[in-house]
C-alpha cells in the first residue's frame, strides 16, 4: 500500500509542478480599463432611464440598458468641489476635508487615480470646471490632467469629447488606462446650441422680464429666490436645462461610438453626476448648493462592464457617490481600500459580479461658501449656518440652524417624493433617532482652503459671475 501511495503522490506532485509551469508560461490576464464619465449638475429624474418623459438622454438610457442602474444615489453636498472629491476618494467631505466650494483636496488623501497608477494604469483626465482647475488637488495621480481656462465656463462638451477620443486612441495599445471625463454643459447659464435650445419649447417668445434677465438687469440671487419671471419663462428655462442635458447626451454617445471595439468589449464604464439642480422646487430656482432637497442631491449612477455585471438591471438599494471608488476597485479585481466611507456596490459571484452593499444611513450637508445674500433660509452666516440631513430608508430629516435653535423638516419620501408635505418631527417616532444621528455627525469644521474666495482675480470673479455664483 505504501508503494502505491508513494507512486500516486509522486504523480500528483509532478502534475502540479507541470500545471504550475504551464500557468507561469501562459499570458497574464490583462486588467480591464476604466472610463469614468461625470456630468455636472444633472438630476436623476431628468433622464429617461429614471422615468423622465422628455427624450433628454437617449444615449445614456441605452448605456444604462447595457449595465446596472442604481435608482437611489445621492451626493454628500450639492456642489462640484465637495462631491467630485468624494467620487475620487470614496470619502465624505468631512473626511477628505474639501468642504467648501473654494476648498482643495489635501494631498493626504489617496485618490482613485493614485491607486490605479500604482497598479500600472495610465491615468488621464479631460475635464471642465473652474473649481476643478489644476492646483486644487483633483489632479493627484493623473499622468495628464487637461482643464484649460477656456473650459472653465460655458459649454465645452464637443471639445471634451474630441480630446477624450484622442486620449483613448493614443492609449491603445498599451497598459490598462483610467480616463476621467467631466462635462460641464448643464450648469447655469443654460445656453445650448440652437437645435437643443429649441428642442423642448419651440416657438417660445420671451417676456419683458426674461429679456431684462438676459441683458443682466437681475442679480442671479433674485432669479434663485425671488423669481420675477412669468410661468412660461420658467418653463422655458427648464426646457433649456433639458436641452443642455440632451446636448451632453449626444456627446456621451459620440464618445462611446468612438471607442474602438477592442477596448470597449473589456472596458468598465461608470457614469454619474456630481449633484442635481433645483428648478423652482421649494422656492429655489435654477441653482444648487444651499438647500438639501433631493432635486439637488439625487443623481444618476450606471455601471457597465460587459460579461461581468448584469445588463438591464435596476437597483433600488440606497447608494452614494462615495461608493463609486470602492466599487471600481472591486470590479477591477483590486484589493478593497480600508478607510473609505463608501462600500462596494458589487460582490463576486463566480466569474461575474452581483449587486451588493448599500447604506442604511446617509448624511448630506450644504455648502457655506458664496451663499447668495437673497437666500431667506440661510439664517447664520458662514459655516455655522450650514444645513445638514440624515436619511434612513424613506425617512429624511433636514436640520436648518437658526440663531434661536435648529429647525427640523421631516419627510417620508415613499409617500412624498417631492418633499412637499413635512411631517411633525416632534410627534414622529423616526425623528429622535435621526436627530441623534445628526448630533453625532454634523459639525462646524470649515475644511481645507476656507478663505480662497478672498484672493480671486477679476477674471475668476467674472467667470464665477457667468456661472451664477457671484452677483
Amino acid at each position: 500500500m505504501r508503494s502505491a501511495f508513494a507512486t500516486r503522490f509522486r504523480f500528483l506532485l509532478a502534475a502540479g509542478i507541470l500545471l504550475g509551469a504551464l500557468g507561469a508560461c501562459s499570458p497574464a490576464v490583462r486588467p480591464a480599463s476604466l472610463l469614468l464619465i461625470t456630468l455636472d449638475t444633472v438630476r436623476a429624474d431628468h433622464l429617461g432611464a429614471y422615468g423622465y418623459s422628455r427624450p433628454t438622454s437617449q444615449r445614456m438610457d441605452a448605456l444604462a440598458r447595457e449595465g446596472t442602474l442604481f435608482r437611489n444615489t445621492f451626493a454628500p453636498v450639492p456642489r462640484t468641489t465637495q462631491s467630485v472629491a468624494t467620487i475620487l476618494t470614496g470619502l465624505y467631505p468631512k473626511h477628505h476635508r474639501a468642504r467648501g466650494l473654494f476648498s482643495f483636496v489635501p494631498p493626504a488623501n489617496t485618490t482613485l487615480a493614485e491607486i490605479l497608477k500604482e497598479r500600472g494604469y495610465s491615468t488621464r483626465a479631460v475635464v471642465s470646471n473652474i473649481f476643478l482647475q489644476p492646483g486644487k488637488g483633483f489632479e493627484q495621480g493623473f499622468d495628464s490632467y487637461s482643464n484649460p481656462r477656456s473650459r472653465f465656463d460655458g459649454d465645452s462638451s464637443r471639445e471634451i469629447t474630441d480630446e477624450a477620443l484622442q486620449r483613448i486612441r493614443s492609449l491603445s495599445p498599451g497598459p490598462p488606462f483610467f480616463l476621467w471625463v467631466h462635462y460641464l454643459d448643464p450648469h447655469w447659464s443654460y445656453d445650448p446650441a440652437p437645435e437643443f435650445a429649441e428642442k423642448f419649447d419651440p416657438g417660445y417668445n420671451p417676456s419683458e422680464a426674461m429679456k431684462e434677465m438676459l441683458e443682466g438687469k437681475f442679480h442671479k440671487g433674485d432669479i434663485i429666490f425671488n423669481n420675477p419671471l412669468a410661468p412660461e419663462d420658467r418653463r422655458h428655462l427648464a426646457a433649456l436645462y433639458d436641452g443642455e442635458i440632451a446636448q451632453v447626451d449626444a456627446q456621451v454617445g459620440r464618445l462611446l461610438d468612438g471607442i474602438p471595439h477592442g477596448i470597449r468589449k473589456d472596458l468598465l464604464i461608470v457614469l454619474t453626476s456630481d449633484h442635481g439642480e433645483s428648478l423652482g422646487e421649494h422656492g429655489y430656482s435654477f441653482a444648487h448648493g444651499e438647500y438639501l432637497y433631493d432635486g439637488t442631491l439625487r443623481v444618476p449612477l450606471v455601471f457597465v462592464f460587459p460579461g461581468r455585471i448584469a445588463a438591464g438591471a435596476a437597483e433600488e438599494r440606497t447608494a452614494a457617490l462615495m461608493d463609486i471608488a470602492p466599487s471600481i476597485l472591486r470590479l477591477l479585481g483590486l484589493p478593497d481600500r480600508l478607510g473609505m466611507d463608501g462600500v462596494p456596490l458589487f460582490a463576486p459571484d463566480g466569474d461575474r459580479f452581483s449587486p451588493a452593499g448599500g447604506h442604511d444611513l446617509l448624511f448630506a450637508e450644504t455648502d457655506y461658501h458664496l451663499i447668495h445674500s437673497a437666500n431667506p433660509r440661510f439664517f447664520i452666516p458662514g459655516v455655522r449656518g450650514r444645513w445638514s440631513s440624515a436619511r434612513r430608508g424613506p425617512i429624511k430629516l433636514i436640520r436648518i440652524p437658526t440663531p434661536v435653535g435648529d429647525l427640523h423638516e421631516l419627510y417620508d419620501l415613499s409617500a412624498d417624493p417631492d418633499e412637499e408635505r413635512p411631517l411633525d418631527a416632534s410627534a414622529n417616532p423616526s425623528a429622535p433617532g435621526l436627530i441623534r444621528d445628526l448630533d453625532g455627525w454634523a459639525d462646524y469644521e470649515e475644511g481645507a482652503g476656507a478663505n480662497l474666495e478672498e484672493s480671486l482675480s477679476p477674471e475668476q470673479r467674472e467667470r464665477l459671475r457667468s456661472l451664477g455664483y457671484l452677483q
